[in-house]
């Protein structure tokens, strides 16, 4: 996709940007208002992304993402529009903001202290899965029943009412996408334009015990990754490990898994002083350093290069690059705990772990699921089987076949890469299929969502889509 050139002149950029906002009400413009919004006649496009995950969908400051990209996302769409986005229940600057644990240090404390080989720490497993519900009820009392996806959409129409605004004009990205589907599906007449862009599967995200689906493409990525490294040859440093040079990316890619697995039972240690030291492990290379660079191909020089490094026996720069601690600094809030476990219908199950655990080895077992991190992503189980949070909702999403397409006022345009390691093309055709004349546009990249490799021709159909209300062509691309 890029050849030698492009690899070349590729450069890192930071993949999570987040700033935190302390305001108790989310509204973010791009424009300044001296009159109430009702009086001007640009009408106001709603934002929501979220934050690059690690093993979960972290849920970030809608507020915090517009006031660092409103300039950015003014020049995508045009001038005609007001930007506006919040901080959904429980995050970041809403109030009660959500949380399980006490102060950042908790936090911190139990995420780094997780077990990971799942199929041998069954027990501990379910222990903190269980123990974390029962902080997470008693941390948030009434409040925390409250905070799911539906009541966001309802959220939503009030701010809509609030700036009297009738129609909804409607950006989503990753989670964006499930909060855009979920509105869409409840309110279809109120959709004037919205955009979906790197697409969730909404039946598995309220129905499922683990999201299965969002793993389809991750390990297709993983190998674009290793084969884009040997085709820019000698400027990816990949090319050639202690001195020996691979002849094809299959045996790059052999090598690299077989080093994976090595490190699964046998992590580095490393020690920089008295105060700095710890280990590199599997989970932490993968989750922390591969899988967040799947997102952004642009990071892809700079992971080659850390690997690199780490493979010919400097274990500082990974070290430095993936650690825990690089991740905790964005935990800052439990909302994606709460939304994910509030919003699914497979919660309170109050299960055994005799009876979660076949499960768990069932689901990564299946060959079809990620080598990289269905064994991480599968954790989710226990999480669900173990919440006991009564649910507040009864929305239900409606997949194209088993109910009828959903008409919206104005047709919905999607948006996918061809290859996200997050959010599949499977899932947005899914989501095409089930809104009456939806239009789909794959963009030919890897990355997660259209802006992670931007394109003009991308651009130019949001523009047309978003001023004049113009789809572009059945199977454009």
């Amino acid at each position: 996709m890029f050849g030698t050139k492009g690899w070349n002149s590729l450069v890192w950029c930071a993949l999570v940007t987040t700033y935190i906002s302390s305001a108790i009400v989310g509204l973010c413009f791009a424009n300044e208002f001296q009159k109430p919004l009702k009086s001007h006649n640009k009408p106001v496009l709603q934002w929501k992304s979220c934050g690059e995950a690690n093993n979960h969908t972290l849920q970030s400051s809608g507020m915090g993402l517009l006031r660092g990209s409103a300039s950015d996302l003014n020049k995508l769409v045009g001038e005609g529009f007001h930007l506006l986005s919040f901080d959904p229940r429980g995050v970041s600057g809403s109030i009660p903001k959500a949380v399980c644990y006490q102060n950042t240090g908790e936090r911190a404390t139990a995420f780094a202290s997780n077990p990971w080989n799942l199929e041998y720490q069954a027990g501990e497993m379910y222990t903190r899965a269980e123990n974390k519900a029962k902080a997470c009820r008693d941390m948030m009392g009434e409040h925390g029943e409250y905070i799911n996806t539906p009541q966001t959409a309802y959220d939503m129409n009030l701010i809509l009412d609030a700036i009297g605004q009738k129609n909804m004009y409607y950006w989503g990205l990753s989670y964006g996408t499930t909060l855009g589907q979920t509105y869409a599906q409840m309110f279809p007449e109120r959709i004037s334009r919205m955009v979906l862009d790197g697409v969730s599967n909404l039946d598995q995200w309220y129905n499922s015990f683990f999201l299965e689906e969002s793993l389809t493409d991750t390990d297709k990525i993983y190998t674009g990754f290793l084969k884009e490294c040997f085709e820019a040859k000698e400027d990816c440093p990949l090319q050639s490990i202690k001195g020996e040079h691979f002849k094809s990316a299959g045996q790059l890619q052999s090598y690299f898994d077989g080093f994976l697995r090595e490190l699964e039972d046998e992590p580095i240690p490393v020690y920089l002083n008295s105060t700095d030291y710890g280990a590199i492990t599997r989970r932490t290379i993968v989750s922390n350093g591969i899988l967040m660079a799947l997102y952004k191909p642009k990071s892809w020089p700079l992971l080659a290069k850390n690997l690199a490094e780490l493979l010919n026996g400097n274990n500082t720069p990974a070290y430095n690059a993936y650690s825990e601690s690089w991740l905790l600094k964005y935990l800052v809030d439990d909302s994606t705990i709460f939304i994910g476990l509030n919003d699914n219908r497979k919660t309170g199950q109050d299960a055994p772990v005799h009876g979660v655990k076949p499960v768990y080895n069932h689901t990564i077992s299946r060959p079809e699921l990620s080598f990289l991190v269905s064994r991480y992503q599968a954790s989710d189980i226990y999480d669900r089987a173990s919440w006991s949070i009564p649910t507040t909702h009864n929305f239900r999403p409606q997949y194209y076949p088993e109910y009828p397409r959903i008409r919206t006022a104005e047709p919905i345009l999607i948006l996918s890469t061809t290859w996200d390691p997050a959010c599949p093309l499977v899932s947005a055709k899914k989501a095409h299929n089930s809104f009456e004349g939806a239009r789909l546009v794959e963009q030919l990249s890897y990355g997660h969502c259209s802006l992670s490799m931007p394109s003009l021709c991308t651009v130019s159909y949001l523009r047309h889509y978003f001023n004049e209300g113009i789809l572009p062509e059945v199977g454009a691309t």
